[in-house]
């Protein structure tokens, strides 16, 4: 609810300041800015509503599909890819899923770093510098665990089993937070190259 008495404007430390105090600059500069951002939060919810109801038709296509041949056309994890007759659309539907890693990681990180005392020993510690980046934490202090989780890719023999434990550790330790639908949209262009349709306001 707003509060504000009429004949004034609340600052940037909730203070009211008359609006015959303010100057004119700053009073179209606020003017601009409230209408600006009221229309993008109009165009954000038409946007989640065009997303919404795309979502739906697609589903609902997909089920259809399913029911008549007995088959799921969704791949892994539900991820579909549909192209017009022409091949020159496609439409891309993802289920992507935040994941975290668990307290397990620190058991993990401790067998890692004892096979990297064994590994650089008196010699290059190139390696102990490229792994241990990937513990590093970000502003918020928070783990990247896409980084982590691709340590496991890594081709490494160590006859102790030191490695693989950890590794087996980190996979354990995965917990799935949420999941969230993407749906993009391709095109190709007048030299047959397939293009993203940007709904990106930034690169439009």
């Amino acid at each position: 609810m707003n509060n504000i008495p009429e004949g004034y404007l609340k600052d940037g430390k909730g203070n009211l300041v008359a609006i015959a105090n303010v100057k004119q600059t700053d009073l179209i500069k606020d003017e601009f800015v409230q209408k600006a951002c009221a229309k993008a939060l109009e165009m954000q919810e038409k946007l989640a509503e065009f997303k919404r109801s795309l979502m739906a038709e697609a589903d609902d296509f997909i089920e259809l599909l399913a029911q008549e041949h007995g088959v799921s056309l969704g791949g892994k994890k539900g991820n579909t890819q549909l192209r017009s007759f022409d091949n020159t659309l496609r439409v891309n539907i993802q289920t992507q899923e935040r994941i975290e890693l668990g307290p397990e990681l620190s058991l993990a990180k401790q067998l890692i770093d004892e096979c990297l005392d064994e590994w650089t020993e008196g010699g290059n510690q190139n390696i102990r510098a490229i792994v241990s980046q990937t513990f590093n934490t970000d502003k918020q202090g928070s783990l990247n665990p896409q980084r982590i989780l691709a340590l496991r890719k890594l081709e490494i023999t160590d006859e102790s089993g030191k490695w693989q434990k950890a590794m087996n550790i980190i996979a354990e330790s995965v917990g799935v937070i949420d999941s969230c639908r993407f749906i993009r949209f391709y095109k190709q262009d007048e030299k047959g190259i397939e293009q993203a349709i940007s709904l990106d306001i930034a690169k439009l």
